[in-house]
């Protein structure tokens, strides 16, 4: 993400979140650390399906992806990165667009069924910034400024409301590995470890800045430990060691978890985008393709769904450099073998095409909610309806099958 100066920023949010330090009243608090379920999927309520949050930081170009290949305002405004019928396999049910090779899995489970691509998805009065859109979309909120004591993010909501358990989300950058905390260098991660264990040990929790502390020492060491009691076991089918391995290895802990959160970055392609793709886009692909056969090699792939999504999409014209800026309406892609498979939303028209960046029709919280709704059985108001906020919850078409 070189070509956008923003990276360069430190995040205070963002830095306060990994650490733990931010938990507040919404922190994990429990007095006995116990295995939720004995097998995998067992919990209160629901219906124990397993939902996968693949984030692609950076600003995924979906027209990259999913390319409306035949219309010729797509080719004149992207003379180098056009996708061409050579690049790409068309859509079995709309053979106007097609997706790029370089993501065969996803070319074949979308034959199979097995991909549902919500077309032109965002939010009211799109946000430019690369961390402000992705705490919209990972805080579930519109105005962020106004959220009347909203401090979690969705997916934890929908934990303390419906299975308060300490396991029932996981994020793959947050536990289990003690060296991924977002300390900035080894010598101060064991510093602030240190710290954390002392002022941890044998202390009454008596006011919510040291109970904040022991929640994080306890969430970092002592349940960090659990899961990789739980993990070492794991096999997998390849040897990528990516953030999809890592989602598959806490998949198979058997500790009831609901919903596993991970990320992939890199997709700030404002310069050379076509020789950042040929690297990017492999790596997704493989990943992926490693953990859909840790699946079904645990007998869990029919009970997954996993959902990639993106903080915007990218402007519809080239730069000069050759990539693409930040847009606004992107795509979101649900894979697994109980989606309603083929396109939803609004299909990329030439209207849409000749607007800077691509438009949105559908509201990203109307597809998170379909999957806490239709895929895992929960009633998604208390976790979206917010803040006094509200948002179009019409998709158009059932998400799941």
């Amino acid at each position: 993400m070189k070509g956008c100066a923003e990276w360069k920023m430190l995040n205070r949010r963002s830095f306060i979140a990994k650490t733990g330090l931010g938990v507040g009243a919404m922190a994990l608090a429990d007095p006995v650390l116990h295995t939720v379920a004995s097998t995998y999927g067992e919990t209160k309520g629901g219906t124990g399906d397993l939902l996968v949050l693949c984030q692609l930081n950076g600003g995924f170009d979906v027209l990259s992806f999913l390319a409306p290949y035949k219309n010729s305002v797509y080719r004149s405004k992207r003379p180098v990165l056009a996708l061409t019928a050579e690049d790409l396999t068309p859509l079995p049910d709309n053979g106007d667009h097609g997706i790029n090779n370089l993501f065969p899995v996803f070319n074949q489970l979308y034959s199979e069924g097995q991909v549902a691509i919500v077309q032109q998805v965002g939010y009211p009065d799109a946000n430019g910034s690369h961390f402000e859109s992705q705490e919209i979309y990972e805080f579930g909120v519109r105005n962020l400024t106004g959220t009347n004591g909203v401090g979690a993010k969705w997916y934890e909501r929908l934990r303390k409301t419906y299975f308060d358990e300490p396991f029932g989300v996981l994020d793959t950058r947050s536990v289990g590995d003690p060296q991924r905390y977002g300390y900035p260098d080894r010598t101060y991660r064991q510093a602030a470890q240190d710290a954390f264990g002392r002022l941890s040990a044998g202390r009454e929790t008596t006011n919510p800045k040291r109970q904040a502390i022991h929640d994080a020492f306890n969430r970092i060491n002592v349940r960090g430990a659990q899961i990789r009691e739980k993990t070492e076991g794991f096999e997998s089918s390849g040897e990528l060691t990516g953030e999809f391995f890592r989602a598959a290895q806490l998949a198979s802990a058997g500790l009831g978890t609901q919903v596993i959160k991970l990320s992939y970055g890199g997709f700030d392609t404002h310069g050379s985008q076509d020789q950042a793709m040929l690297d990017l886009f492999p790596k997704l692909n493989d990943h992926f393709a490693q953990f859909v056969q840790d699946m079904k090699n645990m007998g869990m792939w029919e009970r997954t769904c996993v959902c990639f999504y993106s903080e915007f999409g990218r402007r519809n014209e080239e730069n000069g450099s050759p990539g693409t800026d930040h847009g606004h309406g992107g795509h979101m892609i649900l894979v697994g073998p109980r989606v309603n498979g083929g396109l939803h939303g609004q299909t990329v028209s030439t209207g849409d095409l000749n607007e800077p960046s691509l438009p949105f029709y559908v509201d990203f919280r109307a597809v998170f909610a379909s999957c806490i709704q239709d895929w895992l059985g929960f009633d998604a108001k208390p976790v979206f309806e917010v803040g006094g906020e509200t948002y179009d919850t019409n998709i158009g078409s059932s998400l799941f099958s």
